[in-house]
């Protein structure tokens, strides 16, 4: 930045302590790797919500004998959109 002023820059640098320097060069540092390492949103497939956990929970209690495919293709008849893995779980 200081060499965009042209020659003045080096007069510039009479005024500021190395100390200065370094503590700005260790705070750039400390800026980008806290970027570097700032929390993402979190990716993958969206979570299952409250209303159909208790849809499968109910399906299941109220028929024992059925498994996880049938759950899944009863509701996948309803139109909900899950995996057999997820019903499963």
């Amino acid at each position: 930045m200081l060499r965009a002023l042209g020659p003045v820059w080096r007069k510039a640098l009479i005024i500021i302590q190395p100390n200065t320097v370094v503590r700005w060069h260790r705070a750039g540092f400390k800026s980008y790797w806290k970027w570097l390492s700032r929390r993402r949103t979190r990716g993958g497939r969206r979570g299952v919500n409250r209303e159909l956990r208790e849809l499968i929970s109910r399906m299941v209690t109220e028929n024992p004998t059925w498994g996880a495919p049938r759950i899944h293709g009863e509701l996948k008849i309803l139109g909900f959109d899950i995996s057999e893995r997820t019903v499963l779980r």
